[in-house]
């Protein structure tokens, strides 16, 4: 019934010709392979950077300290320069490293976090400082326990953007790298003119998308759920 409603065109493949190109796509373009690949390195890079951020939350919150200013400046170049521009730089610098793909998510998603850490915490109620002052907590105890706790909600926040950000820059950069991941099936499927590996593969990202979307949407209600937003 499908067929008559959707028949053989150049726009959308027909149901059962995306139904079978799963196997195309399990075989032909190395399907489990290249997913495993990309999905390691979103997930692996939001969940380092994040730990990273925690684990150093102490150093990175002091405003006055270079290094927190100089990275809260690079906000400025992120404003107007694509993040997939230095991809591109890193593919030309390290073209045959097979680590370069997980340095760019890792370092765009840490810098991601970083800056928006610095928003979070400069936005922190000048009274919960103060009363924790009067209280006898000393600097670095309000950075930890006041400024951090208050800046969590947000950063997990901003995670629901930044994991659908890395995403796509990942999906172009593998696309240019041209080796492994779910960008090169893009790659492949375009330099073939396979219709039905491109729209197979587009749904497959889309699921796996929702499905982190929920996981972080899980995250942010089991364990941070102190701050409504």
């Amino acid at each position: 019934m499908f067929e008559f409603i959707l028949p053989a065109n150049q726009i959308l493949p027909s149901p059962s010709v995306v139904i079978l190109s799963f196997g195309a796509l399990w075989d032909v373009y190395k399907l489990p392979v290249n997913f495993l690949i990309t999905v390691s390195v979103v997930y692996f890079s939001l969940l380092i950077a994040y730990t990273v951020i925690y684990s150093l939350r102490n150093f990175l919150i002091k405003h006055a300290h270079i290094f927190s200013e100089f990275i809260f400046s690079l906000n400025l170049f992120s404003k107007y320069i694509p993040g997939i521009i230095f991809g591109l730089f890193l593919l030309f610098w390290f073209p045959l490293s097979s680590y370069i793909e997980f340095v760019f998510a890792f370092g765009t998603a840490f810098f991601s976090l970083l800056i928006k850490l610095r928003e979070e915490g400069t936005a922190v109620n000048a009274e919960f400082i103060e009363s924790a002052k009067s209280l006898g907590a000393g600097s670095k105890q309000i950075r930890k326990k006041i400024i951090w706790n208050s800046a969590q909600p947000g950063l997990i926040r901003h995670l629901f953007d930044l994991h659908f950000y890395i995403w796509t820059v990942l999906i172009v950069f593998e696309y240019f790298k041209g080796q492994y991941g779910l960008g090169n099936i893009f790659r492949i499927a375009l330099q073939y003119g396979d219709l039905s590996a491109l729209f197979t593969n587009t749904i497959i990202i889309a699921v796996t998308i929702y499905l982190g979307s929920h996981l972080i949407r899980y995250v942010r209600y089991k364990f941070f759920n102190w701050s409504i937003f």
